[in-house]
């Protein structure tokens, strides 16, 4: 009879990687999919984004804040290594000030329990460490954060952001990362908010570009075909990459004349464009991209963790041989 007693739900865990560094394309809405994000806010998420990037060791390759979600590509440490007391402190002043109300952490209390020494000093080193090096983690810190701000501007309670993030384990290849970059950095043209990726500062490529950091961009090293290749080269590449990619119409708007008449003279074939652009969409609604080996090492390790949880189906692979790129679904918990 114990089959009558409901059984709570587990969820799968994450694909996410310990002690390795690893790439993840995260994605969180606000609650209620509510356009709360103005270009003030914005601002001010960007902001907090670098400050808590700096203090988790994260890498952010390239990011697209709209009205309603943010997406990241970024690159998590597998741990954080050695640390002097000198260089925690100067992680915890791009997140922590002086000390306030009701503040459990203050830049006031992290050097007082250093210069205690002992079993303190081991503590908040403890505490500060385990911090970093954390996907989980760093959402915490960065979602928790920023609504707490956020409330505070707009005298509001509750929480601001829908349930879990979702994130996407990318394999760090150049083939992977500028897929998934594309797909980011191409989020405002695909809500119709700007017609070039370059023109929306909100995103990883339109700020590296108003800003005049293409050469110090973050992607172009990873992406780069060869060791030589300068970053004018690479952001050359990149771009005409972005525009094959986004060359399919902007969904829910009607297709232009010319648009329907060369579709009618290619005979209904799907260009190159519009299927990287489906490919790329499909992609990374799943929950892992990468070559054919890296997809099937992570399928097995899922399958075996999934082998005991009742009403889990195994996550199902899906390859796109064009470019040598899979993806595998399932429910990422």
């Amino acid at each position: 009879m114990k089959h009558l007693i409901p059984v709570k739900s587990r969820r799968l865990p994450r694909a996410c990687r310990r002690g390795v560094d690893s790439v993840y394309h995260v994605v969180s809405r606000i609650n209620g999919r509510s356009f709360f994000l103005t270009d003030v806010e914005k601002e001010a998420f960007a902001s907090l984004l670098k400050r808590v990037a700096g203090f988790c060791g994260v890498d952010v390759i390239t990011f697209a804040l709209l009205d309603n979600h943010f997406h990241l590509l970024i690159e998590v440490p597998g741990k954080t290594g050695e640390m002097s007391d000198e260089a925690l402190l100067e992680r915890a002043r791009l997140l922590y000030g002086e000390e306030r109300k009701r503040q459990p952490l203050s830049l006031a209390r992290i050097k007082a329990a250093f210069k205690a020494g002992d079993e303190v000093r081991e503590a908040m080193r403890g505490l500060l460490m385990r911090r970093m090096a954390s996907l989980p983690m760093f959402m915490k810190i960065l979602k928790q954060r920023y609504s707490i701000l956020f409330n505070r501007k707009y005298d509001r309670v509750g929480t601001l952001w829908e349930g879990r993030f979702r994130s996407v384990l990318v394999e760090n290849t150049r083939v992977a990362l500028r897929a998934v970059a594309a797909y980011i950095d191409l989020n405002a043209v695909r809500a119709g908010i700007v017609s070039d990726p370059k023109d929306y500062r909100y995103s990883g490529y339109g700020a590296a570009v108003g800003c005049g950091r293409l050469s110090t961009y973050s992607l172009w090293n990873r992406i780069a075909e060869n060791s030589g290749d300068s970053p004018k080269a690479v952001a050359a590449r990149y771009r005409e990459y972005l525009y094959l990619v986004g060359s399919d119409p902007r969904k829910g708007r009607p297709l232009p004349e010319a648009e329907r008449s060369r579709v009618k003279r290619e005979a209904g074939h799907i260009g190159r464009g519009r299927q990287l652009h489906c490919r790329l969409r499909y992609m990374t609604q799943g929950v892992i991209i990468g070559t054919r080996a890296f997809v099937s090492e992570w399928m097995n390790q899922r399958r075996a963790a999934a082998g005991s949880m009742r009403g889990k189906n195994p996550a199902v692979a899906c390859g796109f041989d064009e470019d040598g790129l899979f993806t595998a679904s399932g429910r990422t918990g």
